[in-house]
């Protein structure tokens, strides 16, 4: 389908790709407090800090995370979720290594991790950055991978309301 995800990344779609975007996804960022109650799942402000992190390190090929099984073909899962309006469920298991417990979701001091966020988040958004097949979605092109990390990055914010 690549044609298909050209025509539909001109629609105006978010990306880190795009500066407002990730201005935009950096100063909802800063508004995250360290007791911002959960509106869904089991994570706190802090370990949302942690899985945020470590999912870029993931996508940068850093930190290992096997492909997961998927009930149907996964160029079909990237499209629907990267490319359509479908809304991404709650609650979504995660990747074995960015599971609460792990030494990738051991909390330091608020501020110190969401720095690393956004140091993270702005490596993972230069051009030249290695990136990996995604454990879901399997392959995924720089155009999927910017669009990958608004949606996450905006997926997670919006757990916490912000």
């Amino acid at each position: 389908m690549p044609g298909a995800e050209r025509a539909i990344c001109c629609i105006d779609m978010r990306t880190l790709a795009n500066p407002a975007d990730l201005a935009e996804i950096v100063q909802r960022l800063h508004l995250v407090v360290a007791d911002d109650p959960a509106l869904w799942g089991v994570m706190n402000a802090a370990e949302m800090l942690c899985h945020l992190r470590g999912a870029f390190r993931v996508a940068m090929g850093e930190i290992e995370a096997a492909p997961v099984e998927v009930p149907m073909p996964r160029a079909v899962l990237k499209f629907a979720a990267l490319w359509t309006e479908i809304p991404w469920r709650r609650n979504f298991a995660t990747v074995p290594a960015l599971k609460r417990g792990t030494a990738v979701m051991q909390a330091g001091p608020f501020e110190s991790d969401r720095a690393e966020v956004l140091l993270e988040m702005r490596r993972f958004c230069q051009p030249e950055q290695r990136r990996v097949d995604h454990s879901f979605f399997g392959p995924m092109s720089p155009v999927d991978w910017m669009r990958w990390g608004y949606l996450h990055t905006d997926h997670h914010l919006r757990q916490f309301g912000r």
